[in-house]
């Protein structure tokens, strides 16, 4: 390394000016980086600590095998510009752990000492940074689980214990699950936490009695303080570990510990569950995820977007939310992926490029092959039919039969068109999409006890469709 023209700051005792230089440069990154950052994302990156520097090859210590592979998946091509920039020649970055660290120099053997028997002290659990209830966007499908995953994490919440919190794969149980642990680690950083998943109990617990440590494997759980337990369908049927998962249950519940657990259905639905692990699920309180609204996934895009650092239109959010109605995963990876085809190819964020992203998830959203009748000869039509006046329609009227008016003129433009709630919100005058949104859902809401209105937007949708327009 050359160091001509570079006056190094104050050497740390046992340091050379390698280690040194690597250690300024390193803050100098970290303090260029940080910015840029969602805080909930922060925590890794501020952990790492410069280990050393051969050659071109800079090895930086983390170790968490979690925040590596999540470093490297995220940060690792920007941590080697920024850190080749303020070496002043490129470097590549390889990340360790404690045990891949250079061993140290040998030190003298201590006395022998007679050792005193104790636990070992609690390993702590590698929870998603970004699984936060920062992150977490709520809705009236996510409302009282995330108020009860909040309560719990607050310590202000006894009376929701055991918290049961089911729902379909992919609408956001294991989210709350890491959130919860997180939030109460940083109110109580000492805490025994344990977040398992279902299987690994499982796996585990086969392990321990294979192995004829089947007391020792319950005595990991004597001091945990919140036990988090995903998927805890995966014990159904198991006869065995049922009995252990219940013995564990009893156990902490009886010395007044915090238990949450997911599962795929509601406990009365659990096939495979003994029923006294059943009703003792159902003690605390039992709290549904449904699927997301149509405001709720327009917003889980925009929020994903902003914490990628991503300007993502909204006409597109909502065109990505009305084609993908019941995963939150897959509407997330969906976004992931255009953003990657448009950083890759350098594309500007289409409506075809979204259609081609939502296409490796296989959901169908290529455009109609037939035309689509514009909307301002919808409104014309809706006009005719109920006498009102084009100007009033998109007016502010509050008059009832204009009311009426714009919700079918919504309705019937979403039914026939398939258009963004943006671009329908033009049409009608509207600034805002929501009120749109909601005259369709009025509209929807009557059509089910109106006779009266079915049959007239069903005359609408006809003539919609078979006037050439």
């Amino acid at each position: 390394m050359r160091r001509d023209d570079y006056v190094p700051e104050q050497l740390q005792l046992g340091e050379d000016i390698d280690a040194a230089r690597l250690r300024r440069a390193w803050r100098n990154v970290i303090q260029a980086l940080l910015p840029r950052i969602p805080p909930s994302s922060r925590r890794y990156l501020e952990a790492i600590t410069p280990a050393g520097i051969d050659g071109d090859q800079v090895r930086l210590q983390l170790d968490s095998a979690f925040g590596r592979n999540w470093i490297q998946q995220r940060y690792q091509r920007d941590l080697q510009e920024l850190l080749s920039q303020q070496l002043g020649f490129p470097v590549t970055i390889v990340l360790v752990g404690d045990d891949d660290a250079p061993a140290a120099e040998p030190t003298p053997a201590p006395a022998v000492v007679a050792p005193v028997a104790h636990a070992p002290a609690p390993n702590r659990p590698e929870f998603n940074p970004n699984f936060t209830f920062e992150t977490f966007v709520v809705g009236k499908s996510n409302r009282l689980a995330h108020a009860a995953a909040l309560a719990v994490a607050q310590g202000a919440a006894s009376r929701y214990n055991p918290l049961f919190l089911y729902s379909a794969p992919g609408l956001g149980k294991t989210h709350l699950l890491h959130a919860i642990g997180q939030a109460y680690l940083q109110r109580v950083p000492s805490a025994h936490v344990v977040y398992i998943s279902g299987e690994e109990f499982l796996r585990s617990y086969v392990q321990a009695t294979r192995c004829q440590k089947a007391d020792e494997f319950r005595d990991r759980y004597r001091s945990v303080q919140l036990w988090l337990v995903d998927d805890v369908q995966f014990i159904a049927g198991k006869e065995r570990t049922q009995e252990e998962f219940f013995h564990i249950f009893n156990m902490l519940y009886g010395a007044g510990r915090q238990l949450v657990m997911t599962s795929d259905k509601a406990p009365r639905d659990l096939i495979g569950i003994e029923e006294r692990l059943r009703s003792r699920f159902e003690m605390g309180l039992c709290a549904d995820i449904a699927p997301p609204d149509l405001e709720t996934r327009i917003a889980i895009l925009m929020n994903k977007a902003e914490r990628d650092g991503v300007l993502l239109p909204l006409e597109i959010a909502e065109f990505i939310a009305d084609k993908v109605q019941s995963n939150i995963r897959v509407l997330e990876g969906v976004l992931t992926r255009l953003i990657a085809q448009s950083s890759i190819t350098g594309e500007p964020m289409t409506l075809e490029l979204a259609a081609q992203a939502m296409q490796a998830y296989l959901v169908n959203a290529q455009p109609r092959t037939t035309p689509t009748p514009p909307l301002e000869r919808i409104l014309r039509l809706v006009c005719e039919e109920l006498g009102v006046p084009p100007e009033e329609l998109r007016g502010s009227s509050r008059r009832g039969e204009i009311v009426q008016a714009r919700q079918i003129a919504a309705f019937l433009a979403r039914e026939t068109t398939g258009e963004s709630w943006t671009r329908i919100a033009e049409a009608l005058g509207r600034n805002d999409h929501t009120t749109v949104l909601h005259a369709y859902k009025q509209a929807e809401q009557r059509l089910r006890t109106d006779r009266h209105l079915r049959e007239r937007i069903q005359r609408l949708r006809q003539r919609v469709e078979t006037i050439h327009l």
